[in-house]
């Protein structure tokens, strides 16, 4: 093994035994390399830092289990692989619960706007969302803005952003 491989599989059997700084060491170590394996997979900045710190706490819950014959490095590489693929996975599954009720919300202004009702609910039901909630739907669905600009725009996680604007589809939903 090399001096890389060796220094990690060290470091993984002291946090194992509880080492809270060779925890750090690892982190100091390995993280630039598995934040651009993450990156590679997810090709969103902040959620590659969302897998790394989702593989270290893995670290910490599984690194009793390490085999000190493995390579270490791999074991990482694995663990940020499938955490990757998991949140990908995740994400995906968002998406398209965010565009089922965007399809919902449509079906009711459909039903609506056949009635002739459309514009006084529509008005009425967006009057009752705040100001800020009216801003992103606005933009999201009227300008265009895709969730990741938006992300951008607020200073949020793309993840926050769909989950507000699952949130705000839902009760749109409900009041239409």
């Amino acid at each position: 093994m090399d001096a890389l491989v060796k220094k990690v599989n060290r470091l993984i059997l002291l946090t194992a035994s509880g080492d809270r700084y060779a925890l750090g060491r690892l982190f100091e170590l390995t993280a630039g390399y598995l934040k651009n394996m993450a990156f590679g997979y997810v090709r969103d900045k902040s959620l590659a830092d969302d897998v790394v710190s989702e593989v270290y706490l893995k670290v910490v819950r599984y690194s009793e289990n390490f085999d000190p014959k493995q390579n270490g490095l791999n074991w990482l590489f694995k663990i940020t692989k499938n955490t990757a693929l998991n949140i990908n996975s995740y994400e995906a599954r968002r998406a398209h619960e965010d565009i089922d009720a965007a399809r919902d919300v449509a079906a009711a202004f459909d039903a609506l706007s056949s009635a002739g009702l459309m514009r006084a609910c529509v008005a009425d039901a967006v009057k009752s969302l705040d100001k800020d909630e009216r801003e992103l739907i606005y933009m999201k669905y009227w300008e265009g803005y895709t969730v990741r600009e938006l992300a951008a725009i607020y200073k949020m996680s793309p993840s926050t952003v769909q989950d507000r604007l699952k949130r705000i589809l839902k009760r749109l939903k409900k009041i239409l």
